[in-house]
């Protein structure tokens, strides 16, 4: 697997402090990408973010990197890395009456081989760009995507909504975590991208396309992203984890 991983986090404009995390690392068999917002309006979002992104880092240190998991295997590690930062999350807001309450979006990505293992909870996305084409991964655990769903709220609607940012999942809110776990199979040539809504409140689908379409360099993607989300006013923190250059090795 000859890839290529970068990620990067940004204040934006408006907010006074950054209160997203990153994880992204790569080698021969392996490509770990994790991107947490920490929810706004809460105490020590930022906390509750650094906390699930510090366990990501943990999984990677202790994953045996010589070994490609089995689909099972992968799926229960990504399920219990989720769970485990959210035990870290509860503990630490539970041991602080300054951080009750804080919690964070949490979406990770385990790439073994060519099999892409996704472990999501909250309003941040993975996207993958292949043949030309943007696939979203994910699903927003949002009010306003049940509303979308339900037909109340028409898609074009959205970007204005004012429920749009209330989410309906997110890590540290509860023991009994409703976590989603996908799989999908990842060719050669595609192109991953992680992000929090900082990103996707301020561009479009089709945008993030053309970006990828253009930029073979993960570093540089992520940062033309974060550059266009802060030229239409970085109303939140921007945070993009990008891999490129895979080579579809077979898991």
């Amino acid at each position: 697997m000859i890839l290529h991983i970068a990620g990067l986090t940004n204040k934006g404009r408006e907010r006074p402090r950054n209160e997203d995390n990153c994880f992204a690392r790569a080698d021969s068999e392996y490509a770990l990408m994790v991107v947490a917002d920490g929810m706004g309006g809460h105490r020590a979002g930022n906390v509750a973010s650094d906390l699930a992104v510090s366990r990501a880092e943990q999984f990677w240190d202790e994953l045996d990197h010589s070994v490609l998991l089995s689909p099972e295997e992968a799926r229960e590690m990504v399920r219990r890395l989720i769970t485990d930062a959210n035990e870290n999350v509860l503990n630490e807001a539970n041991n602080s009456v300054e951080r009750r309450g804080m919690g964070t979006t949490f979406t990770v990505g385990l790439l073994c081989g060519s099999l892409l293992t996704i472990g999501h909870i909250g309003d941040s996305r993975a996207y993958l760009v292949s043949d030309g084409k943007i696939r979203l991964l994910t699903r927003d655990h949002s009010l306003l995507e049940q509303l979308i769903e339900s037909g109340q709220v028409k898609p074009e609607e959205a970007k204005d909504h004012p429920q749009r940012h209330i989410l309906t999942r997110a890590l540290g809110t509860s023991s009994d975590l409703q976590i989603d776990i996908s799989e999908k199979k990842i060719e050669a040539g595609s192109i991953l991208i992680f992000c929090t809504d900082g990103l996707t409140n301020m561009v479009s689908d089709d945008e993030i396309l053309k970006i990828a379409l253009e930029q073979s360099d993960p570093e540089l993607l992520a940062e033309s992203l974060i550059e266009l989300a802060n030229s239409r006013g970085g109303f939140d923190n921007i945070t993009v984890v990008a891999a490129t250059g895979i080579g579809g090795q077979e898991a």
